[in-house]
C-alpha cells in the first residue's frame, strides 16, 4: 500500500469515526461498540484484500478471518444480545476455522490446516448445541475423528496410514460417549444410530470370520 493510499484510508477512518460519534451525540444511541466492531471487520478485510492481490501469502487468511470473527461477535452482542451467549463463541470459532480452510484451499499441498479447521469447527458445533457433558465429549471426539478421517482420504493418508489411527480411536470413543449420554434416547435418530452401530459391528465380525475361513 502506497503512502497516499494509507493517508486516504486513515482519513476515511477518521471521518467515519467522527460521523459515528456525532450520531451518538445527536441521537443518544450508544454506537461506540458498533464502531469498534466495524474497525475489526475492516482490519480483517484489509488482510483479505492483500491476500486477493497475492494468493501466495496464504497466511493472511488466518488473521483476516479472525479479526472479522471478533468484529462479528461484537456486532452480535450489540444487535442480538439474546443470541450472543449461545452462538457468539460458535461464530468466532467458525470464522477462525474458515481462515484455516482458506489456507488449505489456496495451497492444497499443505494438509496441516485441515486439522485446526476441523477441530475448531467441532468446537463451534459443541458450543452451539450445548448438549449434556457426556454428549459434548462424544461430539468432540466424533468431530476430531471425522477430521482425521478426511486426512486419511487425502493424498497424505494414502501415502501414510497414520491419520487412520487417531481417526479410529476418536470415532470409537465418540460413539461410546455419545451413545452412553442418552442424548438421543427415544428419538428416531437414536434408533438409526443404534442400528448403524450394530450393522457396522456385524460387518467387521463377519468380514474377519470370512478372511480366516
Amino acid at each position: 500500500m502506497s503512502q497516499q493510499s494509507r493517508r486516504i484510508l486513515l482519513g476515511v477512518l477518521l471521518v467515519v469515526a467522527g460521523a459515528a460519534f456525532l450520531l451518538q451525540q445527536l441521537l443518544e444511541i450508544p454506537i461506540g461498540g458498533l464502531f469498534i466492531a466495524f474497525l475489526f471487520v475492516l482490519a480483517g478485510c484489509v488482510f483479505l484484500y492483500f491476500l486477493l492481490r497475492d494468493r501466495h501469502k496464504w497466511w493472511l487468511a488466518i488473521p483476516g478471518f479472525t479479526l472479522i470473527g471478533i468484529g462479528g461477535v461484537i456486532l452480535i452482542k450489540k444487535l442480538l444480545p439474546n443470541l450472543a451467549g449461545d452462538y457468539g463463541g460458535a461464530f468466532f470459532l467458525l470464522m477462525v476455522a474458515l481462515g484455516f480452510l482458506v489456507v488449505f484451499l489456496l495451497n492444497q499441498a499443505q494438509w496441516w490446516p485441515v486439522i485446526p479447521a476441523g477441530i475448531l469447527t467441532t468446537l463451534a458445533l459443541v458450543s452451539a448445541l450445548d448438549l449434556n457433558g457426556m454428549a459434548n465429549g462424544g461430539l468432540l471426539f466424533l468431530g476430531i475423528g471425522a477430521t482425521f478421517t478426511v486426512l486419511g482420504l487425502m493424498p497424505v493418508g494414502k501415502a501414510e496410514k497414520w491419520p487412520w489411527i487417531p481417526a479410529g480411536i476418536c470415532l470409537l470413543l465418540g460413539l461410546i460417549l455419545f451413545a452412553s449420554s442418552g442424548a438421543l434416547m427415544g428419538s428416531a435418530v437414536g434408533w438409526v444410530f443404534a442400528l448403524v452401530l450394530i450393522a457396522a459391528g456385524a460387518y467387521f465380525v463377519i468380514r474377519s470370520l470370512i478372511k480366516k475361513a
